[in-house]
C-alpha cells in the first residue's frame, strides 16, 4: 500500500473487506512504517554538511550527510604512499631472492645467507600485504565517511549539524532516521473469523478519503484482546 503524502501517516484507516457479494466488512487500523532505520557511520569525525531534512524524500544511494574528509583522504594519500614503498622493497627482495637462488646453486653462497634471501623476501611480501591492507581500510573510512541512503525512503530525523563532532567508539550514534514509503503497514484487531475472511477476500484500506489496495496479509499467532466473539489478533 502506497501513501499519498507525509499527512496520512498521521491518520488512522479503515480496512474494507470485499467480496463477491459486495462488502463483506470493514476493520479500524492505523498506518505504520513498514521499514524504519536509523542510520549513523562507523567511523568517528566531524559533520561537515547535511544534505536533507525531515521529511524529504530520497533515492537510494543519495547524499545524506558528509564528515569533513580531510583526514580520511590524508590516511588514504599517506596508505597508498605505504603501499607504493612496500611494493618498491617487495621488488628488491625478488631480486635479490633470484640472485642468491643463482649464487647458491654455483655454490658461492652459504646455506645461511641463502636462508637470509629468502626470510627478507617473505618480509617483503608480508610488509607489501600489510600495507594493502592498510590502503583498504582507509579507502573504506573515506567511503563511510559519507552517509548514503541505503533504501528508497522518506527521512523522518535529522540529529546532526554541521559541526558537530561524531565520536562512536564504543557505540554507533543514530545521525539520520530514515523509513521505506513504497510500501506501509496497516494494522489492525480481528477475531478468526474475520481474519479468516481477511485471507480469502479483497482488502483495500480507506484513509485520508483515498482507497489504497493491501495486500499479503498476515495474522499474528497470539491474541492481543477480547473482542465479541473471542481473542483477537
Amino acid at each position: 500500500m502506497k501513501p499519498m503524502n507525509l499527512q496520512q501517516l498521521l491518520l488512522s484507516g479503515v480496512l474494507l473487506l470485499t467480496a463477491q457479494g459486495g462488502l463483506a466488512g470493514e476493520l479500524a487500523g492505523t498506518l505504520e512504517w513498514s521499514q524504519r532505520l536509523a542510520l549513523g557511520s562507523v567511523v568517528s569525525g566531524v559533520v561537515k554538511t547535511v544534505k536533507v531534512a525531515p521529511g524529504d524524500r530520497v533515492a537510494k544511494g543519495s547524499a545524506l550527510l558528509s564528515f569533513d574528509q580531510r583526514e580520511f583522504r590524508a590516511a588514504v594519500s599517506r596508505a597508498r604512499a605505504d603501499t607504493r614503498r612496500a611494493s618498491t622493497l617487495l621488488d628488491e627482495a625478488r631480486r635479490e631472492d633470484e640472485r642468491a637462488a643463482e649464487l647458491y646453486d654455483r655454490t658461492v653462497l652459504s646455506e645461511h645467507e641463502r636462508t637470509q634471501a629468502v626470510i627478507g623476501l617473505r618480509e617483503a611480501e608480508s610488509d607489501h600485504r600489510r600495507a594493502q591492507s592498510e590502503l583498504a581500510l582507509a579507502s573504506l573510512d573515506l567511503e563511510r565517511s559519507a552517509l548514503q541512503a541505503p533504501f528508497d525512503g522518506i527521512v523522518l530525523k535529522v540529529q546532526a549539524v554541521p559541526g558537530q563532532a561524531v565520536v562512536n567508539t564504543l557505540q554507533t550514534q543514530p545521525l539520520v532516521e530514515l523509513a521505506a514509503d513504497s510500501v506501509m503497514l496497516f494494522i489492525s484487531q480481528a477475531d478468526l473469523g474475520m481474519a479468516g475472511a481477511i485471507q480469502q477476500g479483497d482488502a483495500v484500506v480507506e484513509v485520508g478519503g483515498q482507497r489504497l489496495a493491501a495486500s499479503q496479509v498476515r495474522i499474528g499467532l497470539e491474541p492481543e484482546g477480547t473482542g465479541q466473539n473471542g481473542p483477537l489478533y
